[in-house]
């Protein structure tokens, strides 16, 4: 007898192997059944081997279409594998190719050879005529300066890239000159000075009227630090700004009271303004500072 193998496709995830086998065995004696995996994993298909043909086709007939397991398999008759077929056998040797005609030569008078219209020209090949006033016309003579150096001497010049040294860059501050001359001289640069050190200021003092403010919004102006402060007997407000006028972001509140500066910074530190919270801290006992200058340190 010749078994036969059924291909069942479309299966759920969760069948296993012996739960193929009894569906199938309403239709005959299983001789195994084999479900394709991949990694452990189930790839929803498989094989199931029946003792003979016609157990085969009735397999078919009865399972087909079938709901097993939520699904509704495909069952049909496995395709045997010819010879030669899947990817495990040897390839078959192609057939040799047709041999290419020859290819024809090229004509010098095309321009194949020689530079490209337009003005271009191909790598390796000579520049054409020059043109302009005084050019030699095509099969005519020379003028009587073409050909010749410059210095009004009679020999004549040879032709571009033939017989001329190439000059060729060297290492920094030892190659030639513009005109192939002496070497030029190499100048280290100076090394800078050494910074001074600051002069120290001693330990400073809180101030007792001023508060340093910090992280405000760049459209705040010192009307707008003003009237943050609004009803704190206030006596100056200055935003530091750029060289271009722009806030820096922060800026100093001077008070006439120190109750007053209790106040305020009891009040606004934290506040949020504009979407941003303010950072209030009391100010070193120092003029607050000017346009273009560093923040002062603050507590």
């Amino acid at each position: 007898m010749t078994k036969t193998k059924v291909f069942v496709g479309n299966l759920s995830f969760k069948i296993r192997e012996n739960d193929l086998a009894e569906q199938f065995a309403q239709a005959g004696k299983v001789a195994g059944a084999n479900i394709i995996t991949r990694q452990g994993r189930s790839l929803g298909y498989g094989f199931v081997e029946m003792e003979t043909l016609e157990e085969a086709q009735k397999a078919v007939e009865l399972l087909n279409k079938k709901d097993i397991d939520g699904r509704a398999v495909n069952v049909e008759i496995a395709r045997v594998r010819e010879e030669g077929e899947g990817s495990g056998s040897p390839q078959q040797p192609r057939p040799p190719r047709a041999p290419r005609p020859p290819r024809e030569p090229r004509d010098d008078n095309n321009n194949n050879n020689g530079p490209r219209a337009g003005g271009f020209r191909r790598r390796g090949f000579p520049r054409g005529p020059r043109r302009g006033p005084g050019a030699p016309q095509e099969g005519g003579p020379l003028s009587p300066n073409q050909g010749q150096p410059q210095g009004g001497s009679g020999e004549a010049r040879p032709p571009r890239g033939v017989g001329r040294p190439i000059r060729r860059r060297g290492p920094p501050g030892g190659g030639q000159g513009p005109q192939g001359g002496a070497p030029r001289e190499f100048r280290p640069r100076q090394p800078r000075p050494p910074r001074q050190p600051r002069p120290d200021q001693g330990p400073r003092t809180l101030s007792l009227t001023t508060l340093f403010v910090a992280n405000l919004p760049f459209s705040i102006d010192d009307a707008g630090l003003s009237g943050l402060f609004q009803g704190f007997n206030l006596k100056s407000a200055h935003v530091v700004t750029k060289r271009n006028a722009r806030s820096k972001g922060f800026g100093f509140v001077e008070f006439n009271t120190e109750d007053d500066q209790k106040a305020a910074l009891a009040k606004l530190d934290n506040s949020e303004v504009e979407g941003r919270k303010l950072i209030v801290k009391v100010a070193f006992a120092e003029a607050p500072a000017q346009q273009g200058e560093a923040a002062p340190e603050s507590k």
